[in-house]
């Protein structure tokens, strides 16, 4: 046989299987690549590595290894970092709890309250800039975000963030973040071959950046191991490199109790977000003594995550998995059926919510533009209705969540924003880069974004960062971004004199692209820099002069009130039932009946 018959036929034409093979234990795999006072990453993509964290917090705990995270958001099972004692210091966009309902968390508060914690608050998009410069290997990140804001001005007194003159025009400023480089990053995957080629399924939430950028590689855990082969047939899905990793290490369920979501992946089945196991961890939080017990029963006293996953139980597991399947709202419908059929009054909260998503509709309308970014809560099931009834109009529009979902047409049953039944129905699956800063806030600049706000004041300014008592709230989220550099914002808020002030506390989101503020009693729209009470909702009993004066009463500096102030007709019927389906539980509707 000549030469080149043998190269080709014999030795080139199978694709290698070669590669370092750096499977190892988790346990070895922290032992080995860990040291303190190291910066970490812990990766938020759809999932999040659990298991990996739990085995750095057995093998920390009580050592005051003073890390540096950098994260999207410091909540959830990232809390545990806090509450066993590792962190020095955090670099996030938010820092608190989402589930049930977005709150600050007191492992949180104590931390800070202590002096053991440093907290650097950021915004969703620039943490993902900043990595992303990291990854580059330029030193900084030009940004729509943080301008004027105190958020801005605090980063720039710690010398993260700066406006500089626009080198190619001259006159002009820009806003710029610095670049981050993590010491080493913790990445979940669906899946990675014995080298570490990592399968991750959208959305990617603040993406592998941080991992790409991290100085001496990712330590790698997986749902399971494949073969080469299988990595070639998922390439499309591949976002790390085996050049990164260091150590592959397979931990079935290492995002619990967060899900992971996944189609047409052979063998992989896709589980749900772990709702009452989070809740626990949430009411854990509320004392220092009844946390630490929650981590010695999760955790600490748990020696490897084999021992966790007997502890869940297999039918625990398997129970997630079904709930991950894109029809099983339709089995809790049913099981809320008897309290969907009772149909009780509309509550106040109910009538905020369906007067936000006519006033959604509304600017939509007016300002024809075609996506709508929402927060969480009460922002998100406005957002959700408006599509519902600008859809019967032959309006279609198209919905963003920050964590990667666009076009999304979300499911009965569960209100939260990453419900993984809502995954399948979106059109497209990115990150925070690409909804936030492209589809949200990029130069076609055509988003309205509906957002809640703690704290408004009469400029349409929003804070929901820092107390006046110097208490931590929960960081900005995307609400900084969307608030510098969307098309209009739209606000849900609570009528009261503590949320509706005449100067906030601390600027987490300019009001400058605030146009319309939806209250628990009416609607308000900015006139002039200030915002002006333009409607109030049908009350029975109480005429519309008697309805402002309440509103005055509870509004914290001296209201403008429009002539004629316009009166709301209420929620009908069709649009609470409508609604009632998404939150069967009233997790954010509050309590039925009128109040």
């Amino acid at each position: 046989m000549s030469l080149w018959r043998e190269l080709a036929f014999e030795q080139v034409a199978s694709p290698g299987d070669g590669g370092s093979d750096k499977r190892m234990p988790l346990a070895e795999a922290v032992r080995r690549f860990v040291r303190p006072g190291m910066k970490l990453d812990a990766v938020s993509l759809q999932a999040r590595p659990v298991a990996a964290l739990h085995e750095l917090i057995r093998q920390f705990a009580g050592r005051d290894p003073g890390f540096e995270l950098i994260s999207s958001s410091l909540s959830g099972n990232y809390l545990q970092l806090v509450g066993a004692g590792l962190l020095r210091r955090a670099i996030v966009s938010f820092a608190g709890e989402g589930y049930p309902t977005p709150g600050p968390s007191p492992v949180v508060a104590r931390a800070l309250g202590q002096g053991s914690l440093e907290l650097e608050s950021w915004s969703m998009l620039t943490i993902s800039q900043r990595l992303l410069a990291g990854a580059l290997g330029v030193p900084f990140f030009a940004t729509r975000s943080l301008a004027g804001s105190d958020l801005g001005k605090e980063l720039t007194a710690s010398g993260g963030y700066a406006e500089v003159e626009d080198p190619f025009h001259p006159g002009r400023v820009q806003g710029v973040v610095s670049a981050y480089r993590p010491d080493l990053a913790f990445v979940h995957a669906w899946a990675a071959d014995p080298a570490g080629h990592a399968i991750c399924f959208p959305p990617h939430q603040e993406n592998v950046y941080g991992a790409l950028a991290a100085r001496e590689g990712v330590v790698l855990t997986v749902h399971r191991v494949v073969d080469r082969a299988t990595v070639r047939r998922c390439a499309h899905l591949v976002r790390i490199p085996a050049d990164r990793v260091v150590a592959v290490c397979e931990v079935p369920y290492g995002s619990h109790p967060y899900g992971n979501y996944a189609v047409d992946l052979p063998g992989l089945r896709p589980y749900a977000n772990d709702y009452p196991f989070m809740k626990s961890h949430r009411e854990a939080q509320e004392s220092a003594e009844r946390y630490a017990r929650w981590l010695d029963e999760w955790v600490l006293g748990v020696p490897d995550w084999p021992t966790y996953l007997e502890k869940l139980g297999a039918e625990r597991l398997e129970a997630l998995e079904l709930l991950a399947r894109p029809e099983s709202w339709k089995d809790e419908l049913r099981h809320h059926a008897a309290a969907l059929d009772a149909a009780p009054p509309v509550g106040p909260v109910e009538e905020t919510i369906v007067q936000a998503a006519r006033a959604i509709g509304e600017r939509v309308r007016a300002l024809g533009v075609r996506s709508v970014l929402s927060g969480v809560g009460q922002a998100a099931l406005a957002a959700w209705l408006a599509s519902h009834q600008l859809r019967a109009e032959g309006i279609d529009i198209t919905l963003l969540a920050e964590t990667g979902m666009v076009g999304h047409d979300p499911r009965p049953a569960d209100p939260f924003l990453v419900n993984f039944r809502n995954l399948p129905t979106s059109t497209q699956l990115s990150d925070v880069l690409e909804t936030l800063g492209l589809h949200a806030c990029g130069v076609g600049n055509g988003c309205l974004a509906a957002l809640g706000a703690a704290q408004v004041d009469r400029h349409g300014n929003v804070n929901s960062s820092w107390g006046a008592d110097g208490r931590f709230l929960v960081g900005s989220g995307g609400a900084n971004d969307v608030g510098s550099a969307a098309r209009e914002l739209l606000l849900v808020a609570a009528q009261h004199r503590r949320s509706f002030v005449p100067e906030v506390d601390f600027v987490t989101t300019p009001g400058e692209r605030v146009h319309t503020v939806v209250s628990s009693m009416g609607r308000y729209e900015r006139r002039d820099g200030e915002l002006v009470l333009t409607a109030v909702f049908e009350h029975r009993g109480e005429s519309v002069e008697e309805r402002v004066r309440t509103i005055r009463e509870r509004c914290g500096w001296e209201l403008r009130v429009a002539e004629p102030v316009e009166q709301l007709p209420a929620a009908s019927e069709e649009e609470v039932t409508r609604l009632r389906l998404f939150d069967p539980e009233r997790f954010f509707l509050g309590k039925a009946g009128p109040g």
